[in-house]
């Protein structure tokens, strides 16, 4: 796979210096960026940066300007720490440095299945929303899309019988105690019911990123999703990023799925875990890994009866809603350690198979 825009193909017009030497400008930039923002995003002055890492002012200034081929291990393992990186954020800026792993201390926990956790999900298709084509190279960013007269993507007509179909089904989701929510391809939230809305109550207002809008840009750019959505970056971001990558390839011409890709082409974070960070999950996770349906991912519910926990995400369109291109997806809340274990000793209900006499 490519990690950066731009490669170019052998003996083509005698131009391969040239865009070589632009590709490794591009790196530098980006990771310029990705060190800067980490920076600010910590409250940090370069001062404080340079103390952390016993240099002086002007060294560090040096530092976040180095070009991407003079990084070496151990200016960028001082980098994680200084910059309290977890592992994860660290295998992305080593990728993004020197285009390769880190050294096998660096190794990343996040991304090596754990024996005995259940496989994140059968390699088949969850609804129009997550098409099953494999990831594709990492190439240029097409230019942003400009943004089209009237609505962003018009609704289809519907016929009075599809709609009273989606009211009721509207209906039959509110009644569900667990959180749920329907959208479409483009992630756009079509309903939520009350325990969806009350598991994200906490949320901040944010003008393109809020739960009930379009989970996608929710999970990935909404600054308190993290809180919960637990290990957010494995368990939510890449499977994400994969799903719209497989998107992009399957509605390429898609302006709605093209400006999401551009906002994370302008976040150099979110830009490195894109372009870094989900190849290389991709090749430890394997494609079944880009599907929600039978995942279990961690969940930091508000509620203080659940409180940390776990869900297992439920893929149940029904075949009207798939032709529609709608995706239905429940978390199905799993027991807290703590009441699992009370429960398990106090000896839990089961069914029994009972012969008669």
């Amino acid at each position: 796979m490519t990690h950066e825009a731009g490669v170019e193909r052998p003996g083509v017009h005698g131009r391969r210096g040239r865009a070589g030497a632009a590709r490794g400008t591009l790196r530098t930039r980006r990771l310029t960026d990705v060190l800067r923002r980490r920076r600010e995003e910590l409250g940090l002055s370069v001062e404080d940066v340079a103390a952390r890492l016993e240099i002086s002012t002007g060294a560090y200034g040096s530092w976040e300007k180095t070009p991407a081929q003079e990084w070496t291990d151990e200016k960028l393992a001082a980098l994680v720490k200084a910059l309290e990186m977890t592992d994860q954020q660290g295998g992305w800026l080593f990728r993004l440095a020197v285009d390769r792993d880190p050294p096998l201390a660096w190794d990343v926990p996040e991304c090596t299945p754990v024996p005995g956790t259940p496989p994140l999900g059968p390699a088949r298709p969850s609804g129009p929303a997550f098409p099953s084509f494999p990831v594709r190279p990492y190439g240029p960013v097409p230019p942003r899309p400009v943004e089209p007269a009237g609505p962003a993507h018009p609704a289809e007509p519907q016929n009075p019988e599809t709609q009273a179909y989606l009211r009721d089904y509207a209906a039959m989701m509110d009644a569900v105690p667990l959180p749920s929510v329907l959208f479409d391809r483009r992630w756009d939230v079509a309903h939520a019911n009350p325990a969806f809305e009350t598991l994200f109550r906490g949320m901040r207002a944010h003008p393109t990123a809020m739960p009930g809008q379009n989970f996608l840009r929710f999970v990935l750019f909404h600054p308190d999703a993290g809180m919960v959505l637990g290990d957010r970056e494995t368990s939510w971001c890449l499977p994400l990023l994969a799903q719209l990558d497989s998107a992009l390839e399957c509605y390429e011409d898609d302006h709605v799925l093209q400006d999401i890709r551009h906002d994370i082409a302008d976040d150099p974070i979110m830009d490195a875990a894109y372009r870094c960070g989900l190849p290389h999950w991709m090749r430890v996770m394997g494609a079944a890994a880009v599907h929600h349906d039978g995942a279990v991912r961690p969940l930091n519910h508000p509620d203080p009866r659940w409180g940390s926990t776990e869900c297992r995400i439920v893929d149940e369109t029904p075949a009207t809603l798939q032709d529609r291109g709608y995706t239905r997806m429940t978390l199905v809340l799993r027991e807290p350690r703590s009441l699992a274990s009370t429960t398990a000793r106090r000896g839990k209900p089961h069914l029994r198979a009972v012969s008669g006499g």
